[in-house]
């Protein structure tokens, strides 16, 4: 092969591969070696991505492929970059509680894009401690989230809770999903409260007394509900707000004991099951933040006590990679 093909060759690739029916993708760079082809650019899906591989191959058949695009959704081409999201959990608003977060909101809306709240915001779940938190939040201008925890329960007014906090903007969901348009990409929250149930090795089974059944059975159908809510949430990054946690390794710390009423492995297989960015959760306070599913979906337990700050600010980029934490307010 001549040196002069070689170079006319690059120009000549991307112009068949944008052409071709099956690609039509205009951000691709490629780059040629006497013996490989080096792909760049973007691409809006990873069935693409392997497509460009494939046609590239039928159009070198003796070259190497080299295929180094990313994977970023067309409706984030023209949008920022990154995706800041503030999170916190086990709050126990009571009484006392005035004023404890809002000097750390003042500068919220400079540093995130929305605000998840992942339970246990109250201590026993009596409508005069939300309506505190409720005061905290109020005209808080980015969007705000929340799942409830086993403290909002505790009351029995659980619904009162939720009307509350939905009364100063919050979305509170339990097997529900909202998507947010946030700065030109969709971000889409699928939350539950979850429960307990343990394990892998050392999980509670729905098997002997109607008590065992009922509160197994409890979890899986939180779980099969946020498998299926997440499967549904048409978005470019997708996130799980939980209470309980999904995963043991966020619970280091926590006495071992304690774990199967501190989350479920039901709760991690119905996420790997449907494919999510990120999993946030609180109720381990003395656990640990950073884990991931076995899938290998991050998973940070943002329980105030384990994050030591009135929230952490996650940031997921156009590529869905997680970035540090950085922390936010006072602790």
């Amino acid at each position: 092969m001549s040196e002069r093909r070689i170079d006319y060759l690059p120009e000549d690739i991307r112009e068949k591969l944008i052409h071709d029916p099956r690609v039509a993708e205009q951000d691709l760079r490629v780059d040629v070696t006497e013996h490989r082809v080096m792909l760049g650019g973007n691409v809006a899906t990873p069935q693409l991505r392997e497509t460009i591989t494939d046609v590239a191959r039928e159009l070198l058949p003796g070259y190497e492929i080299v295929n180094e695009t990313s994977v970023v959704p067309a409706r984030w081409r023209g949008a920022r970059s990154v995706i800041r999201i503030a999170a916190v959990g086990d709050l126990h608003y009571g009484a006392g509680s005035h004023d404890i977060l809002r000097p750390s909101l003042q500068h919220l809306p400079d540093r995130a894009d929305l605000l998840l709240l992942a339970g246990d915001l109250t201590r026993c779940g009596g409508t005069e401690e939300v309506r505190v938190l409720a005061d905290d939040l109020r005209g808080l201008p980015i969007p705000m989230v929340a799942v409830l925890g086993n403290h909002d329960y505790h009351g029995d007014r659980e619904d009162e809770v939720r009307r509350v906090l939905e009364g100063v903007g919050v979305t509170v969901l339990e097997g529900e999903a909202v998507a947010l348009d946030i700065d030109g990409a969709r971000i889409g929250i699928a939350g539950t409260k979850g429960f307990g149930g343990g394990f892998r090795g050392a999980h509670a089974s729905d098997f002997g007394e109607p008590e065992m059944k009922a509160f197994v059975s409890h979890t899986k159908m939180l779980s099969d509900r946020l498998e299926q809510v997440l499967t549904d949430l048409e978005a470019d990054l997708r996130i799980a707000l939980l209470h309980y946690s999904p995963i043991e390794t966020t619970l280091e710390g926590e006495r071992l004991e304690i774990y199967p009423f501190l989350g479920s492995y039901l709760l991690a297989q119905a996420v790997d099951n449907a494919g999510a960015d990120l999993i946030l959760h609180g109720h381990a306070h003395h656990g640990t933040e950073k884990g991931r599913t076995p899938a290998g979906i991050p998973v940070r337990n943002v329980a105030q006590p384990v994050i030591r700050h009135a929230y952490n600010v996650y940031t997921l980029d156009a590529r869905r990679d997680l970035m540090p934490a950085a922390a936010g307010g006072i602790s």
